[in-house]
């Protein structure tokens, strides 16, 4: 007489399901996760834009050693090399536009301008990041 083995494991129809099963949900997922970390690259430049326009409006009233800077009306001041604005930020430089790659960080810039009209005072700030104009990824909105 024979012993009855003790069958173990899984069939190999089970195991092609459970790949089955992975490949979708890693197809399902990759698209998502692409979205996401597009979506926080956008959102953290937006914030370091806010950040740059309020050391923008503190430079402005301090301007260069604490004396408030004088800007002729209709006319616009590249702000963005000034050594006393820099100042204002950690590490005295703007911060750099996120990218996905070490390369696409250091290629994203910043620049910040002073528009003074007759009625007001508008701080501009625009972003360019390593593909061209902000307008590939809607940074400045």
């Amino acid at each position: 007489m024979r012993k009855l083995l003790n069958k173990k494991g899984f069939t190999l129809v089970e195991l092609m399901i459970v790949v089955v099963i992975l490949g979708i949900l890693v197809a399902v997922a990759v698209p998502i996760f692409g979205a996401v970390t597009k979506n926080a690259r956008i959102k953290s430049c937006k914030s370091n834009m806010r950040v740059i326009k309020g050391n923008m409006e503190t430079y402005a009233m301090t301007g260069n050693n604490g004396d408030q800077i004088e800007i002729i009306t209709g006319t616009d001041m590249d702000i963005t090399d000034e050594p006393s604005f820099l100042a204002l930020f950690d590490g005295g430089a703007l911060p750099l536009c996120p990218g996905g790659t070490e390369a696409e960080k250091a290629a994203g810039t910043y620049t910040a301008t002073i528009k003074v009209a007759t009625a007001s005072t508008t701080y501009e700030v625009k972003c360019t990041t390593a593909k061209g104009a902000a307008g590939d990824e809607n940074h400045n909105g």
